[in-house]
């Protein structure tokens, strides 16, 4: 019998033991932060603020570059085509004046060399 009350005894002391345990960590400890998951939220919704931002300074530059560029290539382009006309110009200046003929039916010349005169 001794040893049915020193293991009712035991089993009744860790039951009780673990459940006054259980009360007083619950009392001793500080809860845990309740707006840890706002927080979280917070940093998140900041880390995309702050890559979203990059990416328009980023998108900023490359359309100042190519405007920029396109700047560039239309100066070119205007460059390119006053060469063409002065070039065009020299060129119709050097080139001679060729006479005007008057044209001539080619039908009535192979008539004329196809005809035997038979006489």
């Amino acid at each position: 019998m001794l040893r049915w009350r020193f293991s009712s005894g035991l089993l009744l002391g860790l039951v009780l033991g673990m459940a006054l345990g259980a009360v007083l960590v619950s009392l001793v400890l500080p809860p845990p932060p309740q707006d840890s998951r706002l927080q979280f939220e917070v940093k998140e919704l900041s880390r995309r603020l702050e890559s979203a931002n990059e990416a328009r300074a980023r998108a900023e530059k490359q359309l100042e570059e190519f405007s920029q560029l396109a700047d560039q290539m239309t100066k070119s382009f205007a460059t390119l085509e006053r060469r063409f006309q002065e070039m065009e110009a020299e060129l119709a200046r050097l080139k001679p004046e060729e006479p005007q003929l008057e044209a001539t039916p080619t039908a009535l010349r192979l008539e004329a060399t196809a005809k035997p005169e038979t006489e």
